[in-house]
């Protein structure tokens, strides 16, 4: 990512987001992904708002956004947030609460975000067969979330957007896609 492009973020890369990058980044000729696989609609099963069913400890979760808010909240002890989004009924419903998590600290958050993310996508792809199976139909390409309002998960474009085929065009960190990706690759590997 070239640093003269406008961001709709200000958010970098941490520590284990680069090195979440290299990881995947391996696994492709010359570590550079040259295949992708562009995404946004809830229709997607890469989406974190597409349904879906899995477990943690005890605890169903409908879709990745529900596990990711209500972790975000625990990860703030703010127990009566994580509560209301286990309740929530859309995950349009657990983003909204997920915003409004007391006692929420940016960094704490930012050093956290990646591996609460990895963790339910890991669930979501393992304890889904069909999930499963339309993740490893990407394999030997770089997932990437074509969202052209998230600087952070995406990567601030839309899929029709000529400049989304440069990766140093991209205005955003694309979190969510290399998560996708990394997952993909732990369960083939």
């Amino acid at each position: 990512m070239a640093s003269s492009n406008p961001r709709l973020t200000t958010s970098t890369y941490t520590p284990s987001e680069l090195e979440l990058i290299e990881r995947v980044h391996s696994h492709f000729p010359n570590n550079e992904p040259n295949q992708f696989h562009y995404f946004y609609e809830t229709a997607s099963p890469f989406s974190n708002f597409h349904p879906c069913h899995f477990v943690e400890g005890g605890i169903e979760f409908d879709t990745s956004e529900k596990y990711m808010m209500y972790h975000k909240a625990k990860l703030f002890n703010d127990n009566e947030t994580a509560e209301q989004i286990l309740e929530a009924t859309t995950p349009a419903d657990c983003k909204d609460l997920g915003r409004r998590v007391k006692g929420f600290d940016e960094v704490i958050w930012t050093n956290n975000r990646t591996q609460i993310v990895s963790n339910a996508l890991l669930l979501k792809f393992t304890q889904d067969q069909q999930m499963k199976e339309s993740l490893l139909k990407q394999h030997g390409n770089l997932l990437v979330e074509a969202a052209a309002n998230d600087g952070i998960w995406g990567v601030g474009l839309r899929k029709d957007n000529p400049l989304i085929k440069n990766r140093s065009k991209w205005r955003g960190l694309n979190l969510l896609g290399y998560i996708l990706t990394d997952v993909l690759y732990k369960i083939h590997d």
